[in-house]
């Protein structure tokens, strides 16, 4: 299966990461959304149905771990991917490693090439 043109979504509301991670992900030749609220991620996952999903767990509103849980519970099949300046430092998110519909989870600040790696890894 090819990854030409695979549908990614980024939930991120820190433009100064989003901003070149979409660029990147693009010039990989990924279709890539942004939403910078969890809610309005988890709706663009019904309406588009994404191959993979890259989110933060910080986020305005709604939490990137309530978005994970509410992808999950309906797109099983849905790759997910984690990137958050917290994964070490809060103890409250250390399950979200052993979470089985998170597939790679990273820590600010991530390297583009290792993330660009992990994506396809999980897409082929």
């Amino acid at each position: 299966m090819s990854l030409l043109y695979k549908k990614l979504l980024v939930i991120e509301d820190d433009d100064l990461f989003s901003t070149p991670l979409v660029r990147f992900l693009t010039q990989n030749h990924f279709q890539v959304n942004l939403a910078k609220e969890a809610d309005f991620g988890v709706e663009l996952q019904e309406n588009i149905n994404f191959d993979l999903i890259i989110t933060d767990l910080q986020l305005d509103g709604t939490s990137g771990k309530e978005a994970i849980n509410r992808i999950a519970k309906k797109y099983p099949e849905t790759k997910i991917i984690v990137i958050s300046g917290y994964i070490g430092v809060k103890k409250e998110f250390s399950d979200i490693k052993n979470n089985p519909y998170v597939c790679a989870v990273f820590e600010k600040p991530v390297d583009f090439t290792t993330l660009l790696e992990t994506i396809k890894a999980n897409l082929s």
